[in-house]
């Protein structure tokens, strides 16, 4: 019995979103696509996480990162749905932290995007910074997601 008292604990705490919070879950996730099938469900993803207590990290890269310039999350919807700026700027307000790939300042000057030219809340990030934060994350159990 004590056993199916422990189970719905757990599952009191899952629907009330605590269940993030006491383990310190992290959900990371590489966005490589401006695609309304891609982005949209990386940013409910990154919400939903949030809501649950777990940290979370939207990682822009590729044809992602205009979706992190100024306007560019603006010009992508889904029927039925707000624009994606609406989903950005609702993540970063909830404590989603938003990232650009700066893979080099050479290739990013080419694609237009600077820090002035970035979203607010967006900041740059490298692969090793983004790495040392994921991968120890998926140690303890969180979640590293592409998409």
């Amino acid at each position: 019995m004590q056993g199916g008292a422990r189970r719905e604990e757990g599952d009191d705490k899952a629907q009330r979103g605590e269940e993030g919070k006491e383990e310190g879950q992290e959900v990371h996730i590489v966005l490589v696509s401006k695609e309304a099938s891609r982005a949209y469900p990386a940013f409910v993803l990154a919400l939903g996480s949030v809501a649950m207590g777990a940290k979370c990290k939207v990682y822009c890269t590729m044809d992602a990162l205009e979706i992190v310039k100024k306007g560019g999350a603006s010009k992508i919807t889904l029927a039925g749905a707000p624009s994606l700026e609406k989903y950005l700027k609702d993540a970063i307000a909830a404590g989603v932290k938003v990232t650009a790939c700066g893979p080099s300042k050479e290739m990013l000057i080419q694609m237009g995007i600077r820090k002035d030219t970035l979203e607010e809340g967006v900041e740059f990030e490298d692969v090793i910074g983004f790495l040392n934060e994921a991968l120890p994350a998926a140690k303890k159990g969180g979640m590293i997601v592409f998409l």
